[in-house]
């Protein structure tokens, strides 16, 4: 296999695909940095290709309490999708389906 080098990275010459796509990024917080972490893991879980859930979705990073908006540990998640409407579309379905979820257990927690 040939490999290329440029500034210092070295390059594997494999297949690859490339395609034009949109991007966001959310910050998730929570009461603690696992809390905030298993938020995350939770949301981007099957978001792997955009062939089979219409999204791919990552863990960015950890956030310090210093850099989210209410002061608490949190997480950045990178969305992506093949066009704007997409992206909204399936943020709006996955929120959706997040707070259901959130509702749910809740109601669990407090009968």
């Amino acid at each position: 296999m040939r490999t290329l080098t440029i500034k210092g990275v070295r390059i594997d010459d494999t297949f690859a695909e490339a395609f034009g796509m949109r991007a966001t990024a959310l910050t998730i917080t929570a009461d603690s940095a696992r809390w905030a972490r298993q938020a995350a893991i939770t949301m981007t879980g099957f978001a792997t290709s955009v062939i089979g859930c219409g999204l791919e979705a990552g863990i960015d990073r950890a956030l310090s309490s210093r850099e989210t908006p209410d002061g608490r540990p949190g997480m950045r998640v990178l969305l992506f999708a093949m066009s704007t409407t997409e992206l909204q579309k399936q943020l709006d379905e996955e929120l959706e389906g997040q707070l259901k979820a959130a509702l749910e257990e809740f109601k669990t927690i407090w009968r």
